[in-house]
């Protein structure tokens, strides 16, 4: 098998694990230190990322103890995230978000006392989502950057790859992901995990590195190892054709506003009927349909484009639930009706929110959010 880690270097290398200062700059061109109170935060986040572990649902009396304890710290130093249309951040739906970050604390200790420890993680790693979003190194040009400590040398590769992921150091991800998946026997044992851990390694290679051959060569790498069940083996085969089709499109030729979204609506036009034929098998379309999203989104168009832009991705991002590189879907309906109040786009938000609320009651947060931004629904 061709690996991940030649695969890598032949793209440009792993990149820094963080960054730090240069000796060459002077002190006004460093990167900014993080606030004490933002590096506390990040340090208890990395406390419950490392303990709350990937698929492990049998804690130890010392991890409950460190996240009872983290989760304690959390909601202390936690604060509303309101509305802030100058903030840059790799996803610019953070421009439009508002989310009590205390209440989701609450949320994760609730469930986690409640032994129920695959949903705690779910909200754990969305909600670091907002925090690392905003904060983290790899992703911010003036807020506060702040660092995460080393994994423990007792997380499995998979654990591993989750906390790299999780805290922005996606090429140090990437490689572990690949550790985690040369177990053969793993991918037959768990098929649903595995192929969980497949679509975050290629989110990287599409939404980070946006990378059409670096995709392409990934899925060759894992159809090249063999030994999958015919599924495997047929969604392998068919993210390839997907991954063909991207890497043969012009680089020179990107469209731009309406025919951009319309584009969008293809692929995920082309995502659905894929869809139709395995669960997974739409996941390269939609991954594409994200990332020209977010260009749309972080462009200069106008506001009715966008808010259809935000609309789209939210459907999109309904299809993506097991990759955590986006927000969750009711995020950008939120975006899109905050950009477009009282308008039929704000209007058609509020109903794809309303559908997604009804399809998953356990994963849509703040139910009460959609209410309380009715007014601007009308």
């Amino acid at each position: 098998m061709r690996t991940l880690f030649l695969i890598l270097a032949l793209a440009g290398g792993v990149q820094p694990a963080a960054v730090q200062p240069d000796p060459t700059k002077t002190s006004s061109e460093q990167p900014p230190a993080a606030r004490p109170t933002m590096q506390k935060y990040a340090e208890n986040v990395a406390i419950l990322l490392q303990n709350l572990r990937a698929f492990d649902n049998n804690p130890s009396k010392e991890q409950k103890q460190a996240v009872t304890q983290a989760l304690a710290t959390l909601k202390g130093l936690s604060h509303d995230v309101r509305p802030t249309l100058d903030l840059y951040a790799v996803d610019p739906v953070m421009r439009y978000l508002s989310i009590d970050l205390t209440t989701q604390f609450h949320k994760i200790e609730d469930a986690y006392n409640a032994a129920n420890y695959p949903y705690s993680r779910y909200l754990l790693r969305q909600t670091t989502q907002y925090c690392v979003g905003c904060h983290a190194a790899s992703s911010i040009k003036h807020s506060a950057v702040v660092m995460f400590k080393e994994p423990s040398g007792t997380m499995s590769d998979l654990e591993r790859a989750e906390y790299f992921s999780a805290t922005r150091r996606h090429e140090e991800a990437m490689l572990a992901y690949e550790k985690f998946l040369s177990d053969k026997k793993f991918k037959k044992a768990q098929p649903e995990l595995w192929e969980k851990a497949v679509q975050n390694l290629l989110a990287i290679t599409i939404r980070i590195r946006q990378d059409a051959s670096i995709t392409l060569e990934m899925i060759s790498a894992l159809l090249d190892e063999g030994g999958y069940a015919p599924q495997q083996t047929e969604m392998l085969q068919v993210w390839r054709q997907s991954a063909k089709a991207w890497q043969r499109e012009p680089l020179d030729k990107k469209v731009k506003g309406s025919e951009a979204l319309e584009k969008v609506r293809q692929l995920m036009g082309n995502g659905q009927k894929l869809s139709e034929r395995g669960r997974s098998f739409g996941f390269i379309e939609y991954m594409r349909a994200g990332l020209m999203l977010n260009e749309i989104a972080m462009s200069d168009i106008n506001d009715d484009l966008k808010a259809q832009a935000y609309l789209l991705t939210g459907q999109a991002s309904e299809n993506l639930r097991d990759v955590f590189l986006w927000m969750r879907p009711e995020a950008y309906y939120e975006a899109c009706i905050r950009i477009k109040p009282r308008t039929p786009h704000a209007k058609e938000c509020a109903k794809q929110w309303e559908f997604y609320q009804q399809k998953y009651p356990t994963e849509a947060w703040e139910k009460d959010k959609l209410r309380q931004l009715s007014g601007m629904t009308q």
